[in-house]
């Protein structure tokens, strides 16, 4: 059975409704940009775990890799530098959006400088006041951020409204805590240290090779952005100083336009080509970066079996604690040198990688605590209780499928009418359901 085929679960479903607000800073080629890389996975997954969620997805274009059974795609404008994308909110656009014909039990935003005009509106619309959880892929941290203007204080007070938001290392937030204490006081930053909950970025079981490529050649790969904050210069300080010392190998930096040195060549592949190369890859380098972010492209290389070099520091430390670390580049040559030298002590880090990846690394796991903390997001939402009121409306549904417009204009309700409390109690009654698709009908069913 089609999991959303709506004829048969309709009376078996209490949907959830999610709103889904997106961080979009790659409109060049969309299905590239890391925010559509996250949620593409993240609804994949939770799809996988529970058959009871529907998206309303805000993209700036038709987006094939989102196009779920269970996912409404709603387009707008955005602007695409990211400072100004930060600072643009459309409300006449997001209004039409969220019109008062759906509803919505969850906000999930990725946009923090957004959410307390994305609350408003919504709040004005649809008589709904869900609770907001979501994702953070940025913040404009002072040691980091290159444009003129940062909107720090903007990320933290949108962050205020959440219940929870996802972010990728602890040593992300501790930035962001560090830098808040410097405009809020002591309340402020235990709310914010209570919001910010870290959550790391996994891979998914059938990503991870079963075993390692033995036999290697001597390539180092470095599949960052090869850019200042990733430490690109240094990195290839690093490798200058092993050529003088060895010259049999070479350099694999897939995101770099053209080859900088004799030694580097920058081959370009699809996804699957990609992770086909890097199982023929030696070592990996993992660079300092002012961010301290996840580092998706170490995580990349671990699951195909390649062991990565990495800078000391705490964000590499939570991603494979039992990995090899470097203080200085004198200490990465050594390590690199090491590693060319001796193919067993290679293959035994490959082997220690992949088995990281497995045990603490896979991304479903993230999700079904993701699923569990929907679930208590939604027990905590306020809840009417046996009112008139509600005897009312249970008496409407008994006569036949009917939306929330359906019964707030036979209630006689207006604009300043809460909804959320209704539908709640609804959703938690023994014969109410609600239809699978885009827009909610209230079922009866004995």
């Amino acid at each position: 059975m089609n999991l959303f085929d709506l004829d048969q679960i309709k009376r078996e479903v209490k949907t959830v409704r999610v709103l889904v607000y997106p961080n979009i800073t790659f409109q060049k080629d969309l299905e590239k940009d890391s925010y559509i890389q996250v949620i593409k996975n993240q609804i994949k997954l939770l799809n996988e775990i529970r058959s009871d969620l529907w998206f309303y997805l805000v993209l700036t274009e038709p987006t094939p890799s989102l196009m779920f059974d269970n996912v409404t795609q709603y387009y707008i404008d955005l602007p695409t530098y990211p400072p100004t994308m930060r600072s643009h909110f459309d409300v006449s656009k997001i209004q039409k959006i969220l019109n008062n014909g759906l509803d919505f039990d969850l906000v999930m935003s990725h946009l923090p400088e957004h959410t307390h005009a994305l609350k408003n509106t919504m709040y004005n619309v649809t008589h709904h006041t869900p609770p907001v959880f979501g994702y953070c892929h940025w913040f404009d941290v002072k040691d980091v951020v290159a444009w003129p203007k940062d909107s720090f204080l903007q990320n933290i007070t949108g962050l205020l409204e959440y219940d929870r938001c996802y972010l990728n290392t602890q040593h992300q937030k501790d930035l962001v805590i560090n830098q808040a204490r410097e405009t809020f006081n002591d309340t402020v930053i235990e709310k914010l240290n209570d919001i910010l909950t870290v959550q790391h970025l996994g891979v998914n079981c059938e990503d991870i090779v079963e075993e390692i490529n033995k036999t290697p050649e001597k390539t180092i790969v470095f599949n960052h952005r090869p850019d200042t904050y990733k430490h690109f210069k240094e990195f290839i300080a690093v490798t200058d100083k092993l050529w003088e010392i060895r010259q049999d190998f070479k350099v694999w930096i897939p995101l770099l336009e053209k080859p900088n040195r004799d030694y580097v060549v920058t081959y370009k592949y699809n996804k699957k080509k990609y992770y086909q190369e890097l199982k023929r890859c030696y070592v990996g380098f993992s660079p300092k970066q002012k961010y301290g972010g996840w580092s998706v492209a170490t995580t990349d290389g671990m699951m195909n079996g390649v062991p990565y070099i990495m800078y000391n520091d705490t964000y590499y430390e939570e991603l494979h604690p039992q990995g090899d670390f470097f203080d200085d580049d004198y200490e990465a040559v050594m390590l690199l040198n090491t590693y060319l030298d001796d193919p067993k002590y290679r293959n035994e880090e490959a082997k220690k990688a992949i088995d990281c990846v497995k045990t603490t690394l896979i991304y479903k796991d993230k999700m079904i605590e993701m699923s569990n903390y929907i679930d208590e997001l939604l027990s905590n939402t306020r809840t009417m209780g046996e009112t008139d009121k509600m005897k009312e409306i249970l008496e409407f549904i008994k006569k036949g499928p009917t939306t929330k417009e359906e019964l707030m204009f036979k209630l006689g309700w207006g604009r300043g009418i809460k909804w959320t409390p209704y539908r709640r109690a609804l959703m938690n009654h023994p014969n109410i359901y609600d239809t699978m698709g885009e827009y909610p009908k209230y079922v009866w069913s004995e």
